[in-house]
């Protein structure tokens, strides 16, 4: 049996943090370069709530007690929350008996060590330390000297450019050793691209400078663990973007297809298309507001009008059915689109509430940005706010319908009408657009979908995640609460 080591009995007798054995391994490999002065750069992908910030928290605290000087710097993308967090971890490790009373702070994100329990010492801000920055691209941190440790906190949202300029300089002066910690996004992420760097070293020379444990590592040794994630996975789908990167630890590609062959299976429904609404049934919608310019006036003879061939973008109505699967979550079935290219607002809006009117359509989610932005406010001031919700487009509420829309889809909640009984133009381009679609990230944990505008447009595309924003307006049923009164007789009639 391997005998424990001494960062495991730090964090076990003296920090009451017991460690797991791969936090253990990930923290004695990161003693060695800081004790042999060998400066290695170290990446540690953990899934999420795998303890990556206690490991860290650990290591600081043990670095702290073991050393008579010297400076730790820590950084994250964020000074609020993500700094202040892993101060005050840190801080709550170091409230123990053999530590509480050498603990000093200044200036609100450094964190020190004295030597002994001597107010002088404490006063003076004698002994190692620990120095939190932000690594936001604005933040100024030049100056700093980490010639003990550099730690990197969600390397996977860091610039690269802002690490290689402000944060690895910090590191030179005594050739310390470095870690990023975080889990996967993209190939092009500062994370990324140092694990590959430690791979090919690795491969080469057989010192391990990468350490990697997906959710399945954590699970085998704690069943709460396992029961989180795999209910996760049962809510969002195991090919959900955050269950592929967070959990299982495998990043995303720029530029590829948005919704992936399998997804496309799952959105295909088997139910019919709807002409007029059931009267027992509850009905949303998801609208994509286009501009008034005029198409063809030949395809504009009805409100149904629709023509591939434009130029110009639709508006779109995308009309579904609320049901509730077995566990009382709220599904779409998407039975109904309606396509009006180049109709002035005015048209758009009689039209729009005649349609609301006529499927009794509950909650009504328009895109208000740009164009749609007048007539969104004139629905919401004729239907009112408990009907009508104004959405806008920015690269954060983009991202959420994102998210939202593969969710869906993945947990079986989203289905498109069955080709068969559908008007075949609108089938073929709803289905056009969802195969073009395309997802690109243009910031951490952001991800945007499209479709390229040389391939089309996709207003049919927009329409199906706002209809699945409309489902967050519906109101869950309460859970059966009727009691079956206990028996008092027999079938004889005696009690």
């Amino acid at each position: 049996m391997k005998p424990t080591s001494t960062i495991a009995r730090f964090a076990r007798h003296v920090l009451g943090k017991p460690l797991y054995p791969y936090q253990c391994e990930i923290a004695e490999a990161i003693l060695a370069s800081i004790e042999g002065g060998l400066g290695r750069i170290f990446t540690v992908m953990l899934s999420r709530q795998s303890g990556k910030n206690q490991l860290s928290a650990v290591l600081e605290a043990y670095l702290l007690l073991t050393r008579q000087e010297g400076t730790i710097v820590k950084a994250a993308p964020t000074f609020t929350p993500q700094i202040l967090t892993s101060r005050l971890r840190l801080l709550s490790l170091l409230d123990n008996a053999l530590t509480r009373e050498r603990v000093w702070t200044s200036y609100g994100y450094i964190v020190g060590l004295a030597p002994r329990a001597d107010p002088l010492l404490v006063q003076s801000h004698a002994g190692p330390r620990v120095m939190f920055y932000s690594a936001s691209p604005e933040s100024n941190v030049v100056g700093a000297t980490a010639d003990i440790l550099l730690e990197i906190d969600e390397a996977q949202d860091v610039s690269p450019e802002k690490f290689d300029r402000d944060f690895r300089p910090m590191a030179s002066s005594t050739n310390s050793t470095t870690v990023l910690y975080g889990t996967a996004w993209s190939d092009t992420t500062l994370l990324a691209r140092q694990r590959a760097v430690n791979l090919e070293q690795e491969r080469r020379t057989g010192i391990r400078t990468h350490f990697e444990y997906d959710w399945r590592t954590l699970a085998a040794i704690n069943p709460s663990y396992r029961a989180f994630v795999e209910q996760e996975i049962a809510r969002l789908g195991e090919d959900h973007i955050a269950i592929q990167t967070q959990y299982c630890l495998r990043p995303v590609s720029d530029n590829g297809s948005f919704l992936k062959a399998e997804q496309q299976a799952l959105l295909q429904g088997s139910h019919a298309w709807e002409m007029t609404p059931r009267p027992e049934c509850w009905y949303i919608a998801g609208m994509d507001v286009a501009g008034e310019e005029r198409a063809d006036p030949k395809a504009l003879s009805s409100l149904s009008a629709f023509s591939t061939s434009s130029r110009r973008d639709s508006t779109v109505i995308t009309i579904g059915r609320v049901t509730y699967n077995d566990v009382y979550l709220p599904c779409v079935e998407v039975v109904h689109q309606q396509a009006w290219t180049g109709r002035s607002q005015v048209e758009q809006l009689s039209a729009t509430l005649a349609l609301v009117e006529r499927w009794n359509i509950r909650s009504l989610v328009i895109d208000s940005t740009g164009v749609g932005a007048g007539l969104a406010s004139l629905l919401e001031h004729q239907l009112g706010p408990h009907r009508v919700t104004q959405f806008t487009f920015t690269r954060p509420s983009k991202s959420h319908l994102a998210y939202q829309l593969l969710a869906l889809i993945n947990s079986h909640r989203l289905k498109l009408y069955a080709g068969q009984s559908a008007p075949r133009a609108i089938y073929e381009e709803c289905w056009r657009q969802i195969r073009l679609a395309r997802y690109r990230l243009p910031a951490p944990e952001t991800l945007d979908f499209y479709v390229d505008p040389v391939d089309g447009h996709d207003d049919y595309l927009i329409s199906l995640a706002l209809v699945a924003e409309a489902l967050n307006n519906v109101i869950v049923p309460a859970a059966s609460t009727f009691i079956r009164p206990r028996r008092l007789y027999t079938d004889e009639g005696r009690f």
